[in-house]
Protein backbone atom coordinates (compact mmCIF):
# COMPACT_ATOMS: atom_id res chain seq x y z
CA UNK A 1 0.00 0.00 0.00
CA UNK A 2 2.63 2.47 0.77
CA UNK A 3 4.93 1.40 -2.13
CA UNK A 4 1.81 1.93 -4.20
CA UNK A 5 0.82 5.03 -2.50
CA UNK A 6 4.54 6.42 -2.89
CA UNK A 7 4.37 5.59 -6.50
CA UNK A 8 1.18 7.47 -7.28
CA UNK A 9 2.52 10.40 -5.66
CA UNK A 10 5.79 9.97 -7.80
CA UNK A 11 3.58 9.39 -10.79
CA UNK A 12 1.61 12.98 -10.37
CA UNK A 13 4.96 14.55 -9.73
CA UNK A 14 6.08 15.25 -13.51
CA UNK A 15 2.72 16.35 -14.24
CA UNK A 16 2.58 19.04 -11.74
CA UNK A 17 6.40 19.78 -12.57
CA UNK A 18 5.47 20.22 -16.25
CA UNK A 19 1.69 22.81 -15.37
CA UNK A 20 4.10 24.69 -13.08
CA UNK A 21 6.58 24.80 -15.85
CA UNK A 22 4.20 26.30 -18.20
CA UNK A 23 2.75 28.51 -16.22
CA UNK A 24 6.13 29.87 -15.54
CA UNK A 25 6.32 30.11 -19.30
CA UNK A 26 3.35 32.03 -19.67
CA UNK A 27 4.52 34.46 -17.26
CA UNK A 28 7.89 35.44 -18.81
CA UNK A 29 6.16 35.47 -21.89
CA UNK A 30 3.30 37.89 -21.23
CA UNK A 31 6.33 39.54 -19.22
CA UNK A 32 8.00 40.03 -21.94
CA UNK A 33 4.94 40.85 -23.92
CA UNK A 34 4.06 43.57 -21.23
CA UNK A 35 8.10 45.05 -21.84
CA UNK A 36 8.22 45.25 -25.53
CA UNK A 37 4.97 46.79 -25.27
CA UNK A 38 6.25 49.64 -23.27
CA UNK A 39 9.65 49.72 -25.00
CA UNK A 40 7.27 50.58 -28.27
CA UNK A 41 5.37 52.70 -26.81
CA UNK A 42 8.63 54.85 -25.26
CA UNK A 43 10.01 54.59 -28.91
CA UNK A 44 6.92 55.82 -30.79
CA UNK A 45 5.75 58.80 -28.75
CA UNK A 46 9.17 60.04 -28.29
CA UNK A 47 9.62 59.61 -31.85
CA UNK A 48 7.91 63.17 -32.49
CA UNK A 49 7.89 66.38 -30.68
CA UNK A 50 4.70 67.39 -32.61
CA UNK A 51 1.55 67.52 -30.55
CA UNK A 52 -0.69 66.39 -32.93
CA UNK A 53 1.13 63.44 -34.05
CA UNK A 54 1.81 62.39 -30.90
CA UNK A 55 -1.70 62.58 -29.99
CA UNK A 56 -2.43 60.51 -32.80
CA UNK A 57 0.08 57.53 -32.01
CA UNK A 58 -1.33 57.69 -28.69
CA UNK A 59 -4.59 56.73 -29.35
CA UNK A 60 -3.60 54.54 -31.92
CA UNK A 61 -1.06 52.51 -29.66
CA UNK A 62 -3.98 51.21 -27.30
CA UNK A 63 -5.53 48.95 -30.23
CA UNK A 64 -5.62 46.23 -30.02
CA UNK A 65 -3.03 45.75 -27.18
CA UNK A 66 -5.30 47.00 -24.14
CA UNK A 67 -8.63 48.16 -26.04
CA UNK A 68 -10.88 47.85 -29.09
CA UNK A 69 -11.22 51.66 -29.67
CA UNK A 70 -9.92 54.95 -27.22
CA UNK A 71 -9.86 58.68 -26.73
CA UNK A 72 -7.83 61.29 -25.78
CA UNK A 73 -9.50 64.09 -24.04
CA UNK A 74 -6.81 67.07 -24.44
CA UNK A 75 -6.68 69.60 -20.80
CA UNK A 76 -9.53 72.35 -21.51
CA UNK A 77 -8.36 75.98 -22.87
CA UNK A 78 -11.77 78.09 -22.10
CA UNK A 79 -15.17 76.84 -22.30
CA UNK A 80 -14.31 73.58 -25.33
CA UNK A 81 -11.87 71.21 -25.37
CA UNK A 82 -9.95 68.71 -28.59
CA UNK A 83 -10.77 64.92 -28.22
CA UNK A 84 -9.18 62.49 -30.66
CA UNK A 85 -10.36 58.76 -31.34
CA UNK A 86 -9.20 55.74 -32.56
CA UNK A 87 -11.47 52.52 -33.40
CA UNK A 88 -13.36 50.26 -33.67
CA UNK A 89 -11.36 48.90 -36.66
CA UNK A 90 -9.57 51.60 -38.55
CA UNK A 91 -11.51 54.42 -37.72
CA UNK A 92 -10.38 57.46 -36.85
CA UNK A 93 -12.19 61.11 -35.72
CA UNK A 94 -12.09 64.15 -33.96
CA UNK A 95 -13.76 66.67 -32.69
CA UNK A 96 -14.65 69.19 -30.07
CA UNK A 97 -16.71 68.59 -26.89
CA UNK A 98 -17.89 71.19 -24.08
CA UNK A 99 -15.87 71.25 -20.71
CA UNK A 100 -19.53 71.33 -19.31
CA UNK A 101 -20.37 68.04 -20.55
CA UNK A 102 -17.08 66.13 -19.23
CA UNK A 103 -17.73 67.61 -15.69
CA UNK A 104 -20.59 65.02 -16.00
CA UNK A 105 -18.90 62.14 -16.03
CA UNK A 106 -16.69 63.06 -12.73
CA UNK A 107 -13.97 60.32 -13.14
CA UNK A 108 -13.03 61.77 -16.99
CA UNK A 109 -12.72 65.31 -15.28
CA UNK A 110 -10.80 63.76 -12.42
CA UNK A 111 -8.51 62.38 -14.63
CA UNK A 112 -8.32 65.59 -17.18
CA UNK A 113 -7.76 67.63 -14.36
CA UNK A 114 -5.14 65.63 -12.44
CA UNK A 115 -7.03 64.34 -9.74
CA UNK A 116 -7.18 60.80 -10.36
CA UNK A 117 -3.24 59.00 -10.10
CA UNK A 118 -4.61 55.59 -10.97
CA UNK A 119 -6.78 54.32 -13.55
CA UNK A 120 -10.70 54.22 -13.51
CA UNK A 121 -13.77 51.94 -14.33
CA UNK A 122 -16.52 53.52 -15.72
CA UNK A 123 -20.04 51.76 -16.08
CA UNK A 124 -21.82 52.57 -19.22
CA UNK A 125 -24.53 54.22 -17.48
CA UNK A 126 -22.01 56.56 -16.55
CA UNK A 127 -20.94 57.42 -20.09
CA UNK A 128 -24.11 58.24 -21.61
CA UNK A 129 -23.19 62.39 -21.39
CA UNK A 130 -20.45 61.25 -24.03
CA UNK A 131 -22.47 59.59 -26.67
CA UNK A 132 -21.05 62.55 -29.30
CA UNK A 133 -17.17 61.30 -28.48
CA UNK A 134 -17.81 57.48 -27.86
CA UNK A 135 -18.04 55.07 -30.68
CA UNK A 136 -21.60 54.55 -30.58
CA UNK A 137 -21.23 50.33 -30.65
CA UNK A 138 -19.33 50.34 -27.93
CA UNK A 139 -20.42 52.77 -25.63
CA UNK A 140 -23.52 50.95 -24.78
CA UNK A 141 -21.18 47.69 -23.95
CA UNK A 142 -18.91 47.03 -21.91
CA UNK A 143 -17.22 49.03 -18.74
CA UNK A 144 -14.58 51.88 -19.86
CA UNK A 145 -11.21 52.69 -18.40
CA UNK A 146 -10.18 56.03 -17.99
CA UNK A 147 -6.31 56.85 -17.38
CA UNK A 148 -4.96 60.32 -16.18
CA UNK A 149 -2.22 61.58 -18.31
CA UNK A 150 0.43 63.57 -16.76
CA UNK A 151 4.02 64.76 -16.29
CA UNK A 152 5.43 66.14 -13.40
CA UNK A 153 1.88 66.32 -11.56
CA UNK A 154 0.95 68.77 -14.77
CA UNK A 155 -2.20 67.17 -16.49
CA UNK A 156 -1.34 66.49 -20.41
CA UNK A 157 -5.27 64.90 -21.05
CA UNK A 158 -7.12 61.86 -20.22
CA UNK A 159 -7.37 58.37 -21.88
CA UNK A 160 -10.61 56.22 -22.26
CA UNK A 161 -9.87 53.10 -23.00
CA UNK A 162 -13.39 50.96 -24.71
CA UNK A 163 -13.86 47.09 -24.94
CA UNK A 164 -16.22 45.16 -27.03
CA UNK A 165 -18.78 43.15 -25.59
CA UNK A 166 -16.28 39.92 -26.47
CA UNK A 167 -13.78 40.75 -25.16
CA UNK A 168 -13.09 40.28 -20.92
CA UNK A 169 -13.38 42.76 -18.31
CA UNK A 170 -10.41 44.75 -17.47
CA UNK A 171 -8.56 42.95 -15.17
CA UNK A 172 -5.61 43.67 -12.23
CA UNK A 173 -2.86 43.08 -14.93
CA UNK A 174 -4.62 45.40 -17.85
CA UNK A 175 -5.53 47.95 -14.88
CA UNK A 176 -1.00 47.66 -14.12
CA UNK A 177 -0.28 47.64 -17.42
CA UNK A 178 -2.82 50.72 -18.44
CA UNK A 179 -1.26 52.64 -15.56
CA UNK A 180 2.47 52.28 -17.03
CA UNK A 181 1.28 52.99 -20.20
CA UNK A 182 -0.31 56.28 -19.08
CA UNK A 183 2.80 56.99 -17.45
CA UNK A 184 5.32 56.96 -20.59
CA UNK A 185 2.46 58.41 -22.95
CA UNK A 186 1.97 61.36 -20.35
CA UNK A 187 5.55 62.57 -20.29
CA UNK A 188 5.35 61.72 -23.78
CA UNK A 189 2.52 64.04 -24.51
CA UNK A 190 3.52 66.76 -22.07
CA UNK A 191 6.67 67.01 -23.62
CA UNK A 192 5.23 67.86 -27.39
CA UNK A 193 2.56 70.13 -25.92
CA UNK A 194 5.44 72.06 -24.02
CA UNK A 195 7.53 72.20 -27.70
CA UNK A 196 4.34 73.19 -29.65
CA UNK A 197 3.77 76.23 -26.93
CA UNK A 198 7.46 77.04 -27.42
CA UNK A 199 7.51 76.31 -31.42
CA UNK A 200 4.33 78.85 -31.37
CA UNK A 201 6.43 81.75 -28.86
CA UNK A 202 9.17 81.90 -31.49
CA UNK A 203 7.36 81.86 -34.41
CA UNK A 204 5.08 85.14 -32.55
CA UNK A 205 8.95 86.46 -31.93
CA UNK A 206 9.86 85.38 -35.58
CA UNK A 207 7.16 87.41 -37.36
CA UNK A 208 7.69 90.66 -34.73
CA UNK A 209 11.41 90.65 -34.75
CA UNK A 210 11.65 89.93 -38.98
CA UNK A 211 11.75 92.58 -41.16
CA UNK A 212 8.97 94.01 -43.16
CA UNK A 213 8.58 93.76 -46.66
CA UNK A 214 9.88 96.83 -48.53
CA UNK A 215 7.71 99.65 -49.35
CA UNK A 216 6.99 100.71 -53.28
CA UNK A 217 8.06 104.14 -53.47
CA UNK A 218 7.89 106.68 -56.61
CA UNK A 219 11.81 107.46 -57.82
CA UNK A 220 12.95 105.16 -56.00
CA UNK A 221 13.98 101.34 -56.11
CA UNK A 222 14.85 99.30 -53.35
CA UNK A 223 16.25 95.95 -52.31
CA UNK A 224 17.49 93.75 -49.70
CA UNK A 225 18.45 90.21 -48.35
CA UNK A 226 18.70 88.81 -44.53
CA UNK A 227 20.39 85.91 -43.29
CA UNK A 228 20.11 85.51 -39.35
CA UNK A 229 23.29 83.27 -37.85
CA UNK A 230 20.64 81.14 -36.23
CA UNK A 231 19.21 80.45 -39.18
CA UNK A 232 16.88 77.55 -37.68
CA UNK A 233 15.45 80.25 -35.61
CA UNK A 234 15.16 83.00 -38.17
CA UNK A 235 16.21 85.76 -35.26
CA UNK A 236 18.78 88.21 -35.75
CA UNK A 237 20.83 91.35 -34.35
CA UNK A 238 20.98 93.16 -37.60
CA UNK A 239 18.27 95.41 -38.58
CA UNK A 240 16.78 97.53 -41.12
CA UNK A 241 13.46 99.54 -41.98
CA UNK A 242 12.61 101.21 -44.78
CA UNK A 243 9.14 103.98 -44.71
CA UNK A 244 7.53 105.75 -47.14
CA UNK A 245 7.84 110.02 -46.34
CA UNK A 246 4.79 111.76 -46.62
CA UNK A 247 6.77 114.34 -48.50
CA UNK A 248 7.95 111.70 -50.79
CA UNK A 249 11.13 109.38 -50.95
CA UNK A 250 11.38 107.06 -48.10
CA UNK A 251 13.07 107.28 -44.62
CA UNK A 252 15.66 104.66 -43.71
CA UNK A 253 17.93 102.97 -40.49
CA UNK A 254 19.83 99.88 -41.02
CA UNK A 255 22.05 99.00 -38.06
CA UNK A 256 23.87 95.91 -36.20
CA UNK A 257 23.53 94.82 -32.33
CA UNK A 258 26.73 93.42 -30.87
CA UNK A 259 26.58 89.86 -30.50
CA UNK A 260 24.12 87.55 -31.94
CA UNK A 261 21.36 85.28 -31.19
CA UNK A 262 18.36 85.75 -29.17
CA UNK A 263 19.89 88.68 -26.60
CA UNK A 264 21.26 90.75 -29.96
CA UNK A 265 18.02 89.92 -31.62
CA UNK A 266 16.01 91.41 -28.40
CA UNK A 267 17.48 94.86 -28.05
CA UNK A 268 17.55 94.98 -32.03
CA UNK A 269 13.31 94.51 -31.84
CA UNK A 270 13.69 97.35 -28.91
CA UNK A 271 15.64 99.79 -31.56
CA UNK A 272 13.43 98.89 -34.72
CA UNK A 273 10.39 99.96 -32.71
CA UNK A 274 11.74 102.83 -30.96
CA UNK A 275 12.95 104.10 -34.64
CA UNK A 276 9.75 103.80 -36.25
CA UNK A 277 8.02 105.36 -33.44
CA UNK A 278 10.18 108.28 -33.55
CA UNK A 279 9.22 109.01 -37.64
CA UNK A 280 5.70 109.13 -36.48
CA UNK A 281 5.20 111.45 -33.70
CA UNK A 282 8.46 113.63 -35.95
CA UNK A 283 7.30 115.98 -38.81
CA UNK A 284 10.34 115.61 -40.80
CA UNK A 285 13.87 113.26 -40.83
CA UNK A 286 16.00 114.29 -38.31
CA UNK A 287 18.95 111.59 -38.50
CA UNK A 288 20.96 113.19 -36.31
CA UNK A 289 18.70 113.67 -33.34
CA UNK A 290 17.12 110.10 -33.80
CA UNK A 291 20.46 108.83 -33.36
CA UNK A 292 20.81 111.28 -29.79
CA UNK A 293 18.04 109.79 -29.21
CA UNK A 294 18.63 106.23 -29.22
CA UNK A 295 21.67 106.34 -27.62
CA UNK A 296 20.15 106.82 -24.37
CA UNK A 297 17.64 104.09 -24.99
CA UNK A 298 20.44 101.72 -25.44
CA UNK A 299 22.72 102.73 -22.73
CA UNK A 300 19.82 101.82 -20.60
CA UNK A 301 18.66 98.45 -22.12
CA UNK A 302 21.94 96.76 -21.11
CA UNK A 303 25.52 96.06 -21.77
CA UNK A 304 25.19 95.58 -25.67
CA UNK A 305 25.47 98.27 -28.31
CA UNK A 306 25.02 98.84 -31.63
CA UNK A 307 26.10 100.36 -35.19
CA UNK A 308 23.97 102.42 -37.44
CA UNK A 309 23.10 104.37 -40.62
CA UNK A 310 19.47 106.23 -40.46
CA UNK A 311 18.71 108.45 -43.17
CA UNK A 312 16.09 109.47 -45.92
CA UNK A 313 16.22 109.25 -49.64
CA UNK A 314 14.27 111.96 -51.78
CA UNK A 315 13.93 112.26 -55.82
CA UNK A 316 14.65 114.83 -57.12
CA UNK A 317 13.21 116.39 -60.32
CA UNK A 318 16.06 115.50 -62.92
CA UNK A 319 15.83 111.50 -61.95
CA UNK A 320 18.62 111.80 -59.47
CA UNK A 321 18.29 110.77 -55.80
CA UNK A 322 19.15 113.15 -52.79
CA UNK A 323 20.72 111.03 -49.84
CA UNK A 324 20.93 112.11 -46.34
CA UNK A 325 22.89 110.29 -43.60
CA UNK A 326 23.64 110.05 -39.98
CA UNK A 327 26.13 107.35 -38.85
CA UNK A 328 26.65 105.81 -35.31
CA UNK A 329 29.76 103.78 -36.13
CA UNK A 330 28.73 101.74 -38.77
CA UNK A 331 30.58 100.42 -41.62
CA UNK A 332 31.05 102.86 -44.29
CA UNK A 333 28.17 102.89 -47.25
CA UNK A 334 29.10 102.14 -50.75
CA UNK A 335 27.98 103.71 -54.08
CA UNK A 336 28.26 101.52 -57.00
CA UNK A 337 28.06 104.87 -60.01
CA UNK A 338 27.15 104.47 -63.35
CA UNK A 339 30.58 104.31 -65.13
CA UNK A 340 30.98 100.81 -62.67
CA UNK A 341 33.19 102.50 -60.25
CA UNK A 342 32.53 101.86 -56.29
CA UNK A 343 32.93 104.42 -53.85
CA UNK A 344 32.90 104.38 -50.14
CA UNK A 345 30.85 106.97 -48.16
CA UNK A 346 32.62 108.27 -45.25
CA UNK A 347 30.71 109.39 -42.34
CA UNK A 348 32.63 108.43 -39.05
CA UNK A 349 30.50 108.69 -35.84
CA UNK A 350 30.90 107.00 -32.65
CA UNK A 351 29.30 103.51 -31.72
CA UNK A 352 25.32 103.79 -30.58
CA UNK A 353 25.22 103.53 -26.63
CA UNK A 354 28.45 103.37 -25.46
CA UNK A 355 29.23 106.64 -24.29
CA UNK A 356 26.67 108.76 -22.64
CA UNK A 357 27.80 112.04 -24.84
CA UNK A 358 29.00 110.66 -28.47
CA UNK A 359 29.52 112.45 -31.64
CA UNK A 360 28.02 111.24 -34.62
CA UNK A 361 28.90 111.64 -38.66
CA UNK A 362 26.35 113.37 -41.01
CA UNK A 363 26.60 113.36 -45.10
CA UNK A 364 24.60 113.96 -47.82
CA UNK A 365 25.04 111.92 -51.28
CA UNK A 366 23.18 112.12 -54.35
CA UNK A 367 22.91 109.14 -56.61
CA UNK A 368 22.57 109.47 -59.99
CA UNK A 369 20.01 107.62 -62.25
CA UNK A 370 20.46 104.10 -62.25
CA UNK A 371 23.25 104.21 -59.33
CA UNK A 372 22.88 102.59 -56.22
CA UNK A 373 23.91 103.05 -52.21
CA UNK A 374 24.82 99.51 -50.66
CA UNK A 375 24.39 99.51 -46.56
CA UNK A 376 25.55 96.24 -45.11
CA UNK A 377 27.15 94.62 -42.12
CA UNK A 378 30.11 93.15 -41.57
CA UNK A 379 28.74 89.27 -41.40
CA UNK A 380 29.16 89.90 -45.31
CA UNK A 381 32.64 91.02 -45.61
CA UNK A 382 33.80 88.74 -42.27
CA UNK A 383 31.83 85.47 -43.69
CA UNK A 384 34.82 82.92 -43.79
CA UNK A 385 34.90 80.49 -46.34
CA UNK A 386 36.96 79.50 -49.67
CA UNK A 387 39.47 76.92 -50.15
CA UNK A 388 40.97 76.89 -46.99
CA UNK A 389 37.57 77.79 -44.85
CA UNK A 390 39.29 80.29 -42.64
CA UNK A 391 39.95 83.08 -45.02
CA UNK A 392 37.38 86.19 -44.77
CA UNK A 393 35.09 87.42 -47.59
CA UNK A 394 36.38 90.93 -47.24
CA UNK A 395 36.33 94.36 -48.36
CA UNK A 396 38.05 93.69 -51.72
CA UNK A 397 35.87 91.13 -52.95
CA UNK A 398 32.91 92.89 -52.01
CA UNK A 399 34.06 96.23 -53.40
CA UNK A 400 34.70 94.03 -57.07
CA UNK A 401 31.06 91.66 -56.64
CA UNK A 402 29.22 95.55 -56.03
CA UNK A 403 31.09 96.54 -59.58
CA UNK A 404 29.72 93.95 -61.46
CA UNK A 405 26.65 94.51 -60.35
CA UNK A 406 26.30 97.95 -63.12
CA UNK A 407 22.91 97.47 -64.59
CA UNK A 408 21.20 95.65 -62.08
CA UNK A 409 18.26 96.41 -60.41
CA UNK A 410 18.60 97.13 -56.66
CA UNK A 411 16.71 94.02 -55.25
CA UNK A 412 18.89 91.98 -57.94
CA UNK A 413 21.86 93.19 -56.42
CA UNK A 414 21.48 92.85 -53.00
CA UNK A 415 20.29 89.15 -53.87
CA UNK A 416 23.50 88.66 -55.93
CA UNK A 417 25.90 89.49 -53.07
CA UNK A 418 24.09 87.67 -50.50
CA UNK A 419 24.36 84.37 -52.77
CA UNK A 420 27.96 84.97 -53.36
CA UNK A 421 28.53 85.27 -49.63
CA UNK A 422 26.35 82.20 -49.32
CA UNK A 423 28.53 80.21 -52.04
CA UNK A 424 31.73 81.50 -50.08
CA UNK A 425 30.69 80.26 -46.82
CA UNK A 426 30.02 76.77 -48.47
CA UNK A 427 27.36 75.75 -45.37
CA UNK A 428 29.92 76.92 -42.53
CA UNK A 429 28.46 78.94 -39.97
CA UNK A 430 28.39 82.86 -39.65
CA UNK A 431 27.59 85.85 -38.06
CA UNK A 432 23.94 87.73 -39.16
CA UNK A 433 24.12 89.01 -43.16
CA UNK A 434 22.20 91.51 -43.87
CA UNK A 435 22.01 93.99 -47.12
CA UNK A 436 19.82 96.86 -48.23
CA UNK A 437 19.84 98.85 -51.63
CA UNK A 438 18.43 102.08 -52.65
CA UNK A 439 18.67 102.96 -56.34
CA UNK A 440 17.36 105.67 -58.33
CA UNK A 441 16.05 104.07 -61.09
CA UNK A 442 17.49 104.31 -64.66
CA UNK A 443 17.01 107.07 -67.39
CA UNK A 444 14.40 106.42 -69.90
CA UNK A 445 16.09 106.25 -73.23
CA UNK A 446 14.31 107.61 -75.84
CA UNK A 447 12.23 105.97 -78.83
CA UNK A 448 14.48 105.30 -81.93
CA UNK A 449 13.85 107.35 -84.54
CA UNK A 450 11.54 106.01 -87.50
CA UNK A 451 13.15 105.42 -91.01
CA UNK A 452 14.07 108.63 -92.41
CA UNK A 453 13.12 110.94 -89.94
CA UNK A 454 16.13 113.05 -88.65
CA UNK A 455 17.70 111.98 -85.54
CA UNK A 456 17.89 114.95 -82.90
CA UNK A 457 22.04 113.57 -81.78
CA UNK A 458 24.91 112.87 -83.81
CA UNK A 459 26.83 109.37 -82.47
CA UNK A 460 29.47 110.12 -80.30
CA UNK A 461 27.79 113.54 -78.91
CA UNK A 462 27.77 115.10 -75.77
CA UNK A 463 23.69 114.51 -75.62
CA UNK A 464 23.55 111.24 -77.41
CA UNK A 465 22.89 108.21 -75.66
CA UNK A 466 26.29 106.57 -74.77
CA UNK A 467 28.34 109.45 -75.64
CA UNK A 468 30.73 110.91 -73.59
CA UNK A 469 29.47 112.69 -70.40
CA UNK A 470 29.69 116.08 -69.41
CA UNK A 471 30.40 117.47 -65.47
CA UNK A 472 26.29 117.00 -64.96
CA UNK A 473 26.91 112.95 -65.58
CA UNK A 474 26.40 110.61 -63.13
CA UNK A 475 26.81 113.34 -59.68
CA UNK A 476 29.54 115.40 -61.57
CA UNK A 477 31.77 112.22 -61.77
CA UNK A 478 33.23 111.78 -65.16
CA UNK A 479 34.31 107.95 -66.39
CA UNK A 480 37.51 106.34 -65.58
CA UNK A 481 39.20 106.14 -62.43
CA UNK A 482 39.56 103.08 -60.21
CA UNK A 483 37.78 100.61 -59.41
CA UNK A 484 36.99 101.97 -55.94
CA UNK A 485 37.50 105.39 -54.61
CA UNK A 486 37.46 107.27 -51.06
CA UNK A 487 34.79 110.14 -50.94
CA UNK A 488 35.82 112.34 -48.61
CA UNK A 489 33.81 113.62 -45.54
CA UNK A 490 31.05 116.31 -45.82
CA UNK A 491 32.39 119.54 -45.88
Amino acid sequence: MTDGGSGGTWGRAPAQLSQLLGLVEAALFDERDRSAFLEETARRLGASLHHGRTVRALVEMVIPKLADASVVVLPASGRRTHWHRAGPGDARSAGEVAVATLERVPKVADALYGLQPRPAVIRPREMAALDDVMPGELVRGEEALVVQLAAGGVPAGALIMLRGPERPRFDDADIELAHEFAVRAGLALATAALYSQQAHTIAVLQASMAPEPLPVADGLRLGAAYRPAAEALRISGDYYHVAPCPAGGVTFFFGDVSGKGAEAAVLAGQIRQSLRTLAKVKRGPDPLGDLRLLNDLVISAGHRFTTLVTGSARPCDDGSVQVEIASGGHLSPLVLRGDGRVTEIVCGGMLVGAVPDPSFGRREIRLGPGELMLLYSDGLTEARGGMSGREIYGDERLVDALAGCVGMQAPSVAERLELLTTEWLAGRPHDDISVLTLQAPPRTLPAPPRHGSPSHHQPGSPGAPGGPRGPGGSAGEGPGGPASTREPGSP
